[in-house]
């Protein structure tokens, strides 16, 4: 996963609580040593803070931002986007007569994400993504993707850079525009809506793909290995539907 900018002004509240937090952790901690006539090497004693803050960092971005309370506290305003999204989109490039199927999957964390999108015949990741939460038509996830065509894509279509606007709408779905590249030179509408929350967010951990009701666990590392069985079926689920 990349890391992400946006106009929530947590980021500069959040640190100093934990920050807070980690700096009475360590005089507790000092004090029952105190009282225990526990020794503790200077060198173990004095980053204590550091080490506190560090393991308090690692747990909200991870759990605690997802927290219920975290967000009724008003700490966290960036909202969850982790799962799989199902949808489809239009594109200028048959003059949006057809829809054609995707998948988005997002794996997120407080400070990092990543944005898979998988269609028929190529797929794309995120380099670089910024999520608005003041915005006032609402929260807008905006990233820029690189594209890469499956095997079997049309001769024409090759690898190229594009950029994504998605807005959360009133029912929980993601919409909004995409633009490629001057190689591509198209445009199109996305719509989506998300059928599973992925409960892993972490780039490096297992994530749990169900496919035909049988289970496989794969690393997010090998996530472009995944796409191209995702591709295939949106291809399957395209023809099935009178898609393409």
């Amino acid at each position: 996963m990349h890391g992400y900018s946006t106009d929530s002004g947590e980021r500069r509240v959040v640190p100093l609580l934990l920050a807070s937090v980690a700096i009475a952790l360590a005089w507790v901690s000092s004090r029952i040593l105190a009282v225990t006539h526990l020794f503790v090497p200077w060198w173990l004693d004095a980053p204590s803070s550091l080490v506190f803050y560090g393991a308090l960092n690692a747990l909200f971005d991870r759990y605690l931002r997802r927290n219920g309370l975290v967000s009724k506290l008003g700490l966290v305003r960036i909202p969850n986007l982790a799962g799989q999204w199902h949808g489809y989109l239009v594109s200028s490039f048959d003059g949006h007569e057809k829809r054609h199927h995707l998948v988005i999957t997002i794996f997120q964390s407080w400070t990092h994400i990543a944005v898979f999108l998988t269609t028929a015949t190529s797929m794309s990741r995120s380099c670089a993504a910024v999520i608005q939460v003041d915005d006032p038509e609402g929260v807008a996830l905006i990233y820029q993707y690189q594209n890469q065509p499956l095997a079997d894509a049309m001769k024409t279509m090759h690898m190229h850079h594009g950029t994504a606007m998605l807005r959360v709408s009133d029912d929980g779905c993601l919409v909004g525009d995409y633009y490629a590249g001057r190689d591509r030179r198209t445009f199109g509408r996305i719509y989506c809506r998300r059928q599973l929350r992925s409960p892993q967010t972490d780039a490096e951990s297992v994530y749990t793909a169900r496919t035909k009701g049988a289970v496989s666990r794969l690393r997010i590392t090998d996530i472009f290995d995944w796409t191209v069985k995702l591709a295939i079926t949106a291809r399957l689920q395209a023809h099935g539907e009178g898609l393409i």
